[in-house]
């Protein structure tokens, strides 16, 4: 829908506003008082403020409450200022002639001024209405730049890069519930139309790789942020190279945005990400994007709560992949917030537009086919639009029965089975804990010595020895009889994953774009470096992103690890790549058996294939699968979701059968020998063990 701009812009003098409208009827300027004095609107702001806290911190059963009833007679005050007789009759006759032509309203603003910089104008009241006049009509900020980037011709699919910072000294954010429903909501319709993909790093190196190494539309981050009043700039929240936060500042934010220039939109959901300085705009982290030459960015003038933030980036990205303009996507989403979750919140995102148009994208072309020959590919087997493998059936399974709790272990991060029923648990007190999962005693207990807690377990074939990964990098090799380290391995910080060889002789590791390989005496023996082909790059999201999981390939002569560009990788004892299995995203779960390979993706979807290359079917998707884990003796396979969620599919057809929610985050789960069950554990210590039918479990009709 075509739309017809209304312009205001408040110039702030010490003693009076300067208040000119534009609109195809004509111009309009008055000198206005100020609504209050300097002292009494600082105090104002101030209250608004905390209006805005409480609106999501109170419980309001019925009518308007405390909250809104002042923001609401804020929000009057401020069209009373700069909507007079004189400009809101101009304003008015522009409504109506935009309805007459079918058109939308658009509101631009331009406050210039330290403390009118500062005002929430998203709060105006619509006096002929009685209503908040953003959530009616788009009220966006215009920045009016002297030479702004024109609508870019859109070769699909719209590709979305998201990164989420996720330091260790900060709050953690549900970052992760928002990246998978952004990709469900832009991908529900034709993942042909968009690829969504999630940086796994929170670097700033991470960030630059990807934009550096990719064409990229639209960028969406997740963070903390917020304003540095010595240093008069904006700031987002990254993680350095210690994991602690790193404060990336607009300037620096800037100069990394400008190489990209192919980026049409940024979402920043960062807290006060729209908060300026008082004498430049542009030292906004949002008007500083702006002015490097994104048409787009949408930021938060206040702190925000991850079920807002959610709430609106969810709404905005539906109406974003509907082909909706920008600025009414930020309306629609605006009004998804006030009526979901009845807070003030709903004001807190701001729109920034480098000109008066909201459509930053011109007339999108048709994706090319599969037998494009243009298009540049990696070789091996791929999951794509003209690679479509079986996908099983919507069916309603049956609830898992638990059979008994195990153990209360306390939080942890990590859970693996090893021989005889043997259950490691990375423990977040920095203990390694070994438990019979049969019985659920205690078998063993490896005491910290002096370095960081355990993130990852791996078991050696033999019962005595399981190898656990430290925060540090730091990876020991305990010896169970003795609970003593056997071995210690500063293998790197960059990295999670190990895996063991089949016969045990082996141990791979992860650090960084490198696989390690270490011997029994724990000496180094391989270093494989692991680099994609310049023409993969349009499936990489950074040359510099870390490596996933990782497992030895049946005989043990080959390294299997999921790399950052979406593809597993298959590598001899020199690094070089034997086979390939692509997906569109960073693979985050990865498991195998002497014939199948399964993955869980980030698009939501968990893929079987073959040795061989031969994508034998995909789920539909869903949540991300954190864990995975084959039965050595019938053809079933466990699938633990994200948000806790587990269910047990048939290995033929990737049918769901038998499904079961645990309390918390899922942090491991395998099928015990001899029929024992399956045993899950959560992140908060919980370990259960659920009953297999006897369906199920009869022989011979193994993966």
């Amino acid at each position: 829908m075509e739309s017809l701009p209304f312009r205001i812009k408040i110039i702030e003098t010490d003693t009076e506003w300067f208040v000119e409208c534009w609109s195809e009827f004509g111009e309009a300027s008055m000198r206005v008082p100020p609504p209050c004095s300097r002292e009494k609107l600082q105090t104002e702001l101030h209250g608004v403020e905390r209006s805005l806290e409480k609106s999501y911190s109170l419980n309001i059963v019925r009518g308007a409450s405390a909250p809104e009833k002042s923001v609401r007679e804020f929000g009057k005050l401020l069209t009373r200022t700069i909507l007079p007789n004189k400009i809101f009759a101009q304003f008015d006759r522009c409504r109506m002639q935009a309805k007459a032509q079918g058109k939308s309203l658009r509101v631009l603003l331009r406050p210039d001024g330290p403390l009118v910089s500062r005002i929430p104008w998203e709060y105006m009241v619509d006096p002929a209405r009685d209503d908040y006049l953003a959530l009616r009509v788009p009220v966006v900020r215009d920045l009016r730049l002297m030479d702004p980037i024109s609508p870019m011709p859109l070769a699909l699919p719209l590709r979305v890069l998201g990164i989420s910072a996720v330091p260790d000294d900060l709050p953690p954010l549900e970052a992760q519930h928002e990246r998978e429903r952004i990709a469900q909501v832009l991908q529900q319709d034709s993942s042909e139309k968009v690829d969504v993909h999630w940086l796994p790093g929170d670097r700033w190196q991470d960030l630059a790789g990807a934009l550096g190494h990719g064409t990229w539309h639209v960028l969406h981050c997740v963070c903390h942020g917020g304003f540095d009043k010595e240093g008069d700039e904006g700031y987002i929240q990254l993680s350095g190279d210690d994991g602690a936060a790193m404060r990336f500042h607009a300037r620096d934010f800037r100069r990394l945005i400008e190489r990209s220039p192919q980026l049409r939109l940024v979402v920043l959901n960062t807290c006060e990400s729209a908060v300026s300085g008082s004498d430049n705009v542009f030292t906004s982290t949002a008007a500083s994007l702006v002015e490097a030459g994104v048409p787009a960015v949408v930021a938060m003038q206040y702190e925000i709560t991850d079920r807002a933030a959610i709430t609106f980036a969810s709404a905005f990205y539906e109406r974003i992949a509907e082909g909706t303009p920008v600025d009414r996507a930020v309306t629609l989403a605006r009004e998804e917030v006030k009526v979901r979750l009845g807070s003030l919140e709903w004001a807190t995102p701001v729109l920034f537009l480098a000109s008066e148009t909201a459509q930053i994208f011109a007339s999108q072309s048709t994706p090319p086919g599969p037998n494009d020959s243009s298009q540049s590919t990696p070789p091996g087997p791929n999951d794509s639009p003209g690679n479509e493998p079986q996908t099983p059936p919507d069916e309603t399974p049956q609830a898992l029965a638990r059979l008994r709790l195990v153990a209360e272990v306390g939080p942890c991060g990590h859970m693996a089975l090893g021989p005889a029923n043997l259950l490691a648990v990375a423990c977040a007190d920095g203990v390694v804990r070994v438990l019979d999962a049969t019985s659920g005693e205690l078998a063993a207990q490896c005491m910290p010595v002096q370095r960081e807690k355990p993130v990852r377990l791996a078991w050696s074939p033999w019962r005595r020895h399981v190898a656990s990964r430290h925060k540090d990098g730091t990876v020991v090799i305990w010896d169970l009889q003795t609970e003593l380290p056997a071995r210690v391995i500063s293998a790197g910080e960059h990295g999670a994953a190990l895996a063991f060889s089949s016969d045990g002789h082996w141990l791979a590791l992860t650090v960084g774009n490198h696989v390690h390989v270490y011997d029994p005496r724990g000496a180094r023996v391989r270093d494989l470096s692991v680099a994609w082909p310049k023409e993969a790059q349009a499936w990489s999201s950074s040359q510099n992103a870390p490596l996933g999981p990782l497992t030895f390939a049946p005989g043990d002569r080959y390294v299997v690890v999921a790399c950052g560009d979406g593809v597993v990788r298959q590598l001899n004892a020199r690094g070089l790549a034997v086979m390939t299995w692509r997906h569109p995203q960073p693979v985050h779960s990865l498991v195998a058996t002497d014939d199948l390979l399964a993955t869980g993706c980030l698009d939501g979807r968990v893929r079987l294939w073959s040795w061989q290359g031969q994508l034998l079917w995909r789920t539909q998707p869903g949540p991300t699968a954190y864990q995975l884990a084959f039965a050595d003796e019938y053809a079933a396979m466990a699938v633990a979701h994200q948000r806790g969620e587990v269910a047990i599919r048939n290995v033929h057809t990737g049918t769901p059968s038998l499904v079961t929610r645990l309390e918390s985050w899922p942090v491991g789960l395998a099928f015990l020998k001899d029929d024992y069950g399956l045993v899950t554990a959560s992140r908060s210590g919980s370990i259960e063990c659920w009953e297999l039918p006897d369906w199920l479990t009869e022989k011979g009709d193994g993966p």
